[in-house]
Order: structure tokens, then C-alpha cells, then sequence
């Protein structure tokens, strides 16, 4: 027998796919578990509300922005300010819902499907919802999960009741297992980084100096996810290129035409390998070209109010490293029709 779950694409039209009951997963929205039913009794009942105004769209649009606001957000180099809130606290390493809403006001517009195949504590989903997106991600880390369904933080914003908010719990690699074929408008993600957490020294920020004006920020390092055998972030470095090519195939296939795919990631180092910088985000960039993703745009998160500032190294020392204060919104394409960009 076959179950079915809803692909979202409006609420007049949903996609579905069978599953068979057997699987090995869990879905969940507004903190309540759903049971794999028949998509016809899935829909939530329509409540009569005072309509919206709305900008009149003609369907092919990319956003919903006007001229300024177009430019206004064309700056390569940005910083995300929002609050903390707990649940991003918890989770340790979550980007500011300011950085989602930004990439999402510009690669979708209102009524799209927004994913996330690492959705931790939903920061992409609940942005996508108070901007008046569907939205759908993918969690394996039973904790997220649970912040998740905690829902929307006041802080964030108000939560749109019409708009679907849900998070399946298994691996990202099961993405083709999940969606339907060209059926998500933007994916948005930051992606664990293969064994890296495991690396970080708790008391790395102790070589300080005096005057250090950032010395008191409230942000602490992450901590590794979990030790779940399907963690992305308990792989070396090596097989984990090794799965980032084939989710990024995957994503391939379920993203539309013309979909715009925003990865959020962070170069590092692993001096206990002798390894003075990994190039995560330039290995990325390579396999997700190889997976047929258009490197479109690349922007640069400035992260320096947000970061410590420690001494590495010292004045007696040969090598000199710089604080990594930044991260990179790498931003790929996939073409549509008839395009020959490449």
C-alpha cells in the first residue's frame, strides 16, 4: 500500500508522490507530527480572511521588488544583523533570519517553494513563511527538530497560517526521495562542514590582548551536531565532496528551471593535519559546476562584529594567520531551456 505527502507548489495546486509505508523518516509542521494520509485530506481547511494587497505579478517574475529595493540589495558585501534568538543560540552556528530573508526576497517571490536539505532549527523556513513562501526542509539531528517545532519567534516575526512550514527528519542525501522533479522556486542552505567542528579547541579564543573591542560578544563556538552515522559532519573531508556532488545532483533535479541555489559557507583551518587553509568553498563551487550548477554570484558576508578577535600566533612566531572573519553566499543557477550559460 501507498501513503502520500504533499510537494507544495500553490495551494489550488499540489504535487504529490507515493511512498511506501515502510520508510524510515518523520515529518512534522507547527510542532505536530503528520501521519502519511491520502494528499486530499492533507490540505488545510481554507479559512476566509480579509485579502491582502497584493502587487500584481505576472508569473515569470523572479521577486516581487521594486527598482530600489532591487539595487538596494545588489551590495557583494554584506552584514546580517538580527537577534540571537534561542533556539539559533542552542543550535550555535545557525545564519541570522536577516541573511534569509535577504536571499530570499530576491530569488523568489510570493506563493514559491523555498527548501533547505539542512535545515537545522528553521531559520530558512521560518523566514520563508513570514515572507509569504511555502517552505520545506530536511533535518536528521532530533534536537533541531525539537526548537523547530518550538515555531517562529516573536523576534523573527509573525507566522502566516496560510503558507506550508515543514521539516522532514532524515538525511539530506534523500532529497530525490522527498520531492518531486522541478519542484522547489530557491533552495537556501548552509551546509555542515564534513568534520570540522570536530577540530575546534573549546578554549580557542583564549589568546586575547588588551583593548580587544570584541572582546565581550556572546557568540561561542559550535559544537559539533550530533554523532548520528548519517552526520555529514562526522565525515572526513574527502568523502564529504564526495556526498556534497551527489546532493547537489539531486538538488539539481528537483530545483525549476531558472532556480537560484544560495549555499552560506566558511573556509577554515585544520592545523592538526598540518593544513594552514581548506578551500571549502572554491571545492564547492567545482563539484557543484560538475553536478551541472551555473556559478552565478558570489557574495561576501562580513562577520567581524560578530566574531571574537584572537592572536594567532604571536611576535616570535614565522607564520602570521589572519582571523577568518567572513563567510561566502556561494549563488548557482540552474538554466532554463534554451539557455547556454556556463
Amino acid at each position: 500500500m501507498y501513503y502520500y505527502i504533499i510537494m507544495i507548489e500553490t495551494k489550488k495546486h499540489i504535487k504529490s508522490k507515493p511512498y511506501p509505508n515502510n520508510e524510515d523518516f518523520l515529518i512534522w509542521e507547527d510542532g505536530e507530527q503528520l501521519c502519511l494520509i491520502d494528499f486530499k485530506t492533507f490540505e488545510k481547511p481554507i479559512v476566509k480572511k480579509k485579502k491582502a494587497k497584493v502587487i500584481a505579478l505576472k508569473g515569470h517574475e523572479l521577486n516581487d521588488l521594486n527598482g530600489s529595493e532591487w539595487t538596494i540589495h545588489g551590495k557583494s558585501v554584506q552584514t546580517f544583523n538580527s537577534p540571537i534568538t534561542e533556539k539559533r543560540r542552542k543550535h550555535g552556528a545557525a545564519f541570522p533570519i536577516s541573511l534569509a530573508k535577504h536571499f530570499i526576497k530576491i530569488y523568489s517571490k510570493p506563493g514559491d517553494t523555498i527548501f533547505d536539505p539542512f535545515s537545522g532549527v528553521g531559520t530558512t523556513l521560518d523566514a520563508a513563511n513570514i515572507l509569504n513562501r511555502h517552505s520545506i526542509g530536511i533535518e536528521l539531528n532530533d534536537e533541531f527538530i525539537k526548537l523547530f517545532n518550538q515555531g517562529i519567534d516573536p523576534k523573527d516575526g509573525k507566522p502566516n497560517h496560510d503558507y506550508r512550514r515543514i521539516v522532514i527528519q532524515d538525511s539530506a542525501l534523500n532529497v530525490y526521495k522527498h520531492l518531486s522533479v522541478e519542484s522547489v522556486d530557491f533552495i537556501l542552505t548552509s551546509p555542515p562542514y564534513a568534520n570540522l567542528l570536530n577540530k575546534i579547541r573549546e578554549n580557542f579564543a583564549d589568546k586575547d590582548y588588551n583593548g580587544n573591542p570584541y572582546k565581550n560578544q556572546s557568540r561561542k563556538l559550535a559544537k559539533p551536531y550530533s554523532t548520528h552515522p548519517k552526520d555529514l559532519g562526522n565525515v572526513t573531508y574527502e568523502e564529504y565532496l564526495v556526498k556534497m556532488k551527489e546532493l547537489f545532483l539531486s538538488l539539481h533535479q528537483v530545483a525549476k528551471q531558472g532556480a537560484y541555489n544560495a549555499w552560506v559557507v566558511r573556509d577554515y583551518r585544520d592545523m592538526g593535519n598540518n593544513i594552514p587553509y581548506i578551500n571549502l568553498h572554491s571545492d564547492l563551487i567545482s563539484i557543484a559546476q560538475q553536478a551541472g550548477w551555473i556559478m552565478w554570484d558570489f557574495v561576501i558576508w562580513n562577520q567581524s562584529n560578530q566574531r571574537k578577535l584572537v592572536r594567532l600566533g604571536g611576535n616570535k612566531s614565522r607564520r602570521y594567520y589572519f582571523n577568518i572573519g567572513h563567510s561566502f553566499i556561494l549563488v548557482f543557477r540552474k538554466n532554463m531551456k534554451g539557455e547556454k550559460f556556463k
